[in-house]
């Protein structure tokens, strides 16, 4: 989502932004949004390698050839999140990361099988994190997910009857999960350079746990 500059006090930046999904506010409630100036930067070599790596495995999944897909995905991110235009060879960092984003998401939503983990190729990784426990994807494999508690869940209580929202969570296919337990959280969590997301009530209602 590209917003402007609508005015800045000394101490307040106030920004205005096009956006289409009322309704995802309300039921991710979000109420905080991270915002990143641009400054100019021209998109890196490492992030075109990455958007067209991306863009291939699309490629060679659904059979349209890779110019196809460049330009159906760049016009549905352009549809989808309101912004102008722009070529992958001079875009600005920002809008190469975003449009990478938006890539990435589609594969864990479609099932596109990937050359390398989309977790090496992510440039937000809570973003990504986030959209594996609503996929119910696991964030290292791909494969299905079971829902792996960061923070413990403790000896004798029932899952069933405890709060989740709140709890850090993570989604592991059965052999991670199991080797995230074998392992120890913070061992398991550097080997793979990710972290535990708080269950909201979105999440909670997909996974069925109890946020109240």
């Amino acid at each position: 989502m590209i917003g402007y500059i609508h005015k800045y006090d000394g101490e307040y930046l106030y920004i205005v932004a096009k956006y289409p999904f009322s309704g995802e506010l309300a039921r991710k409630e979000i109420t905080q949004c991270e915002i990143r100036l641009d400054d100019g930067r021209h998109i890196s070599v490492d992030q075109r390698k990455k958007i067209y790596a991306t863009m291939r495995d699309i490629s060679l999944y659904t059979g349209h050839t890779p110019d196809e897909v460049k330009a159906l995905m760049k016009y549905d991110f352009i549809a989808k999140s309101g912004h102008d235009y722009f070529s992958l060879s001079d875009t600005d960092m920002t809008t190469a990361n975003q449009f990478l984003n938006f890539l990435i998401d589609f594969c864990i939503e479609f099932d596109i099988p990937c050359a390398d983990s989309l977790l090496e190729r992510s440039p937000d990784i809570a973003r990504y994190l986030y959209k594996c426990l609503v996929e119910k994807k696991c964030c290292i494999t791909g494969k299905k997910a079971e829902l792996h508690h960061v923070d413990a869940v403790g000896r004798g209580r029932n899952r069933k009857d405890i709060i989740h929202k709140g709890m850090r969570v993570l989604p592991l296919c059965r052999e991670m999960h199991t080797l995230a337990h074998n392992m120890g959280r913070d061992s398991f969590c550097e080997k793979y350079h990710i972290f535990g997301i708080k269950l909201d009530t979105y999440l909670c209602g997909i996974w069925k746990v109890r946020a109240e």
